[in-house]
């Protein structure tokens, strides 16, 4: 079974959702007449919503950091890229073309 995509953004639907359960429990009587087994099942809508509060500030905390983390591993790829093109040219300039590989440089000038 397919499902339907919603229209709204995740912090809406955690907003609404909260407030359709607050109102159900204060409408609980009327409700309940037309097949929503309560308190059960705003029981399990709030525990749903909380969960998904503490997942989404999880992922938040980790988009933080790896976002951080790759910044600080491109400053090191071009620190290395760096070194290694500075080792590349004096070791063209140290020793004869037959040694290079010898290096793992495979140019050929």
């Amino acid at each position: 079974m397919a499902t339907k995509t919603s229209s709204l953004s995740f912090s809406d639907l955690l907003n609404s959702s909260a407030l359709m359960s607050d109102n159900i429990k204060l409408n609980s009587e009327k409700i309940g007449r037309y097949g929503l087994e309560l308190p059960g099942f705003t029981t399990d809508m709030d525990a749903d919503i909380k969960q998904a509060e503490t997942l989404n500030k999880e992922q938040e905390r980790l988009k933080s950091e790896l976002k951080t983390k790759t910044e600080e591993l491109n400053l090191l790829r071009d620190k290395i890229t760096e070194k290694y093109a500075l080792a590349k040219k004096t070791i063209k300039l140290a020793e004869p073309q037959s040694n290079w590989v010898a290096y793992g440089v495979a140019d050929k000038k």
